[in-house]
């Protein structure tokens, strides 16, 4: 047994050692955020950001280049679903590299990935299911947001949904990668539409869009009630497709409520298929 497998192993035997391991990281997560966008800048103003944005790409792909080296000898040896998870790997390391290019004004967001590899990992021994486990952390990321946009910096005129859709790929990545190392899910998995983090996933999704609609949440600004309790997007109306930013000067683009309304369940359903592969491969 190696030593993710043991780890997790001894995580599920412990689940209030787990839990505030969850919450410990989650807390460094939450409060590290400035103190690293601060060095982040700092960086980024001594090296220039091209030059800033060149390293993260090299760094980021080179890591992925090692990870593919030491996962090589273990793909070889797969005899169930091998090309299927291959795909999981190939699809979300392509997503996350084409929403670093055209979602994010830095290269460096990307490290919301990487923060979420991690938290995902120790979440998925109270599960024991790949999907339930990246639903779970969704909360998280909600909150997580919700801190930036509210507590850090309350002068963000949006609620960043892109960092959202980051934080999920790398759940997804980490999952896909403890699959291909052999770690094995909850047997018997039922169809997804019948699993339990399926009907939480579109009873979530059902409570937002009534918060909508009863106006608790606004998408923009235009459309606050005197009992609205957020506001997703600070301007008068529906953003263009591409952002300038002020100082960086690149396009990017912002995800719009409506988009991430679709777009951020269907990610969490695709990835439900992760257990499926389990199903097959049982």
């Amino acid at each position: 047994m190696s030593l993710v497998h043991q780890f997790i192993f001894w995580l599920q035997q412990r689940r209030l050692v787990n839990l505030l391991f969850v919450f410990a990281y989650f807390f460094f997560i939450l409060f590290m955020h400035n103190p690293l966008v601060l060095v982040s800048m700092w960086v980024e103003k001594q090296l220039s950001l091209e030059v800033y944005n060149t390293v993260i790409a090299g760094v980021f792909l080179t890591l992925i280049l090692v990870l593919v080296f030491f996962l090589q000898k273990k793909l070889r040896e797969e005899t169930e679903d091998r090309n299927l998870k291959l795909a999981y790997l190939f699809i979300t390391i392509t997503a996350i590299l084409i929403h670093s290019r055209f979602m994010f004004d830095s290269n460096i967001e990307v490290i919301h990935s990487f923060e979420y590899i991690f938290l995902v990992f120790l979440i998925f021994p109270f599960t024991r299911r790949f999907g339930a486990a990246i639903l779970f952390t969704l909360p998280f990321m909600l909150f997580d947001e919700w801190y930036q946009c509210s507590v850090l910096y309350p002068f963000l005129d949006y609620f960043d949904l892109n960092d959202i859709m980051m934080d999920t790929y790398g759940c997804g990545f980490s999952l896909t990668v403890l699959m291909i190392l052999g770690v094995k899910g909850a047997s018997n998995v039922q169809p997804i539409c019948k699993r339990p983090e399926f009907i939480s996933l579109v009873s979530l999704v059902v409570l937002i869009l009534i918060a909508v609609k009863l106006c608790f949440i606004a998408c923009y600004a235009n459309e606050v009630c005197s009992n609205t309790l957020l506001v997703m997007n600070k301007r008068m109306v529906s953003e263009p497709f591409f952002r300038l930013h002020p100082t960086h000067h690149l396009w990017f683009h912002v995800m719009k409520p409506a988009e991430a309304f679709i777009c951020i369940p269907l990610l969490h359903i695709f990835y439900m298929g992760l257990d499926s592969l389990r199903k097959n491969s049982a």
